[in-house]
Formats: C-alpha cells, sequence, structure tokens
C-alpha cells in the first residue's frame, strides 16, 4: 500500500477535528455505511474529515489496547499460562501494527484496504479499494482475515521501517521472513492443548526474574519483542506525529493518550478474587 510522507502522517495525525455518529464507531462500521460505492476520499470535503475523526480515534484506542495487552501479558507468565501470554502479546503486536498503518494513513479492513493517492498537507486523497482478484481489485494471496492482514502489513512495512531505528526495524519485519509467521504462532499454542502446556513446562519463574526477557522460552520470546518493538514504535510515531482525537479525552497532543494508559493500565493492580471461587470445592481433597 502507499503511505503518506513524514509530513503528510504529521499533517493527518494532528488535524484532528470532532466529527458525531459513525464517526465515533470502528473503521469497518464506518466504511460499511459511508463508504459503500465510494473510492476516494478528498481533503477538504465532509466525507474525509469524517473519516478522518474515525481513523484517529482508531488508532488512539488500537495503541491503548496495545499498551493493555504488553501490560496484562506479564501477569500470564506463569507455567500454566504461559500460552494465553502468547495470545495476549500476539493481539498487542496487532493492534500496534493497525495503529502504524493508520497513522500513515493506510487501513486494513474486513473485505477493503485504504491508502494514500496524495500525501500532501491539505491535499491529501485517500483510496478505498476493495480486496480481491479482479480488475481495479488489491490482490492477496492469503484467505484468513489475521493471514491477510500481516500480509499486507509486512508488504507495506518497508515504507515505514526506513523511518526508525535498526532495533524498531527488526520488530517491523517479518520473523523468519514468513508474513504468517506471528498468526501461526498465535494458532498453534492457543488451539493445539500439547502445544500451549508444553509452551511452559521449561520455565524457571526464578531464572526468568533474574534474566528478563531474556529467559522466555522460544516462541514466546519471539512474541514478546515483537509485541514490544511494535508498541514501541507505534508510540514513536505517535509522539512525531502529533497524534490526538477525543478518543480518551485527552489534551490535543499524544500526552493525553499516555497519561490514560498510565492510569487506566499500569497504575490498577488486579484485585484477588481467588477467594471468591470454587477453589477447595473442586480441587481441595
Amino acid at each position: 500500500m502507499r503511505i503518506f510522507s513524514l509530513r503528510g502522517a504529521s499533517h493527518f495525525c494532528s488535524s484532528f477535528a470532532p466529527q458525531s455518529g459513525l464517526a465515533e464507531r470502528s473503521l469497518d462500521e464506518f466504511r460499511e455505511s459511508r463508504l459503500h460505492g465510494r473510492y476516494q476520499l478528498i481533503e477538504g470535503t465532509n466525507l474525509f474529515d469524517e473519516y478522518r475523526a474515525c481513523a484517529l480515534r482508531e488508532i488512539e484506542r488500537s495503541i491503548f489496547l496495545s499498551a493493555a495487552h504488553y501490560r496484562r501479558s506479564l501477569d500470564l507468565l506463569l507455567p500454566s499460562s504461559l500460552h494465553w501470554a502468547h495470545v495476549t502479546l500476539y493481539y498487542g503486536a496487532w493492534f500496534a501494527a493497525r495503529a502504524l498503518l493508520g497513522m500513515f494513513g493506510c487501513a486494513v479492513l474486513h473485505n477493503h484496504v485504504v491508502h494514500v493517492d496524495q500525501s500532501l498537507a491539505g491535499q491529501q486523497q485517500l483510496y478505498v479499494q476493495k480486496i480481491g482478484n479482479r480488475q481495479n481489485q488489491y490482490p492477496v494471496a492469503s484467505t484468513g482475515s489475521h493471514q491477510r492482514f500481516w500480509e499486507i502489513f509486512y508488504a507495506t512495512a518497508p515504507s515505514i521501517r526506513r523511518f526508525v531505528s535498526v532495533n524498531l526495524s527488526v520488530a517491523l519485519s517479518p520473523v523468519s521472513n514468513q508474513s504468517s509467521w506471528l498468526i501461526e504462532q498465535r494458532n498453534r499454542v492457543n488451539y493445539n492443548s500439547a502445544e500451549g502446556i508444553s509452551l511452559g513446562s521449561s520455565l524457571s519463574l526464578n531464572s526468568l526474574v533474574a534474566d528478563f526477557p531474556n529467559r522466555l522460552p522460544g516462541v514466546l520470546n519471539t512474541q514478546y519483542r515483537v509485541c514490544e518493538g511494535m508498541l514501541e514504535a507505534s508510540c514513536h510515531f505517535a509522539d512525531r506525529f502529533g497524534l490526538w482525537s477525543d478518543a480518551f479525552n485527552g489534551s490535543n497532543s499524544f500526552e493525553g493518550l499516555q497519561r490514560r494508559i498510565l492510569e487506566r493500565v499500569y497504575s490498577p493492580t488486579v484485585p484477588d478474587l481467588v477467594d471468591k471461587t470454587k477453589k477447595e470445592a473442586l480441587f481441595v481433597t
């Protein structure tokens, strides 16, 4: 997909104007109701303003959810729940990747993609294209929704990687040069009970604390680093581009979202509810 230039992305991300109605919903809902049969979004029109408001809100929500998954995965680093830590980190990476595409003017929706026709500030144009193999459609080889997302993301990522440091560039590159690696590993540990249980069989909590995250086992180690790198890249660009919206009623800068993440993701502690379960009735004889 074609992406905004750095100046174009900065203009897009910092030009939020509140819009009500469908612009407050998800991008897929907005596309289905407002972009049916439309293929071009032109800056200066009401439709472009609505789309931009919807997109920037979605980007902020995606960064928030990525941060939430990144943080809460730490609560799952026990031998019995490493498989779910892996799944949680997968979605943290997925949300961060969606945010990255969004800040550069792109989106992968249910059956459509959105990418850039014109990047110049004040004259921006976005193109909405249906996914498929017919004429004037966006060709994708993968069939599953997540496989398709990662194929498109990694095909677009080289245009983004040139703007980041080497370590973040690695995080934005396909693992083992396979665009489907992340989703295949998520499916393997999530739906194969033997694989899920074996992931935690060699975990030593003492060594994990002493050398974190290096002691995370196998695919979980890779998934953690991908999630962390994707999230770091999305926060880097959000700050650089002056991203803001009213998704969390923050100030007119990325600082508003940062405060919400610290308040809602890092400040709360998990309540101790073990005594309210049927632990003794089920497992104590």
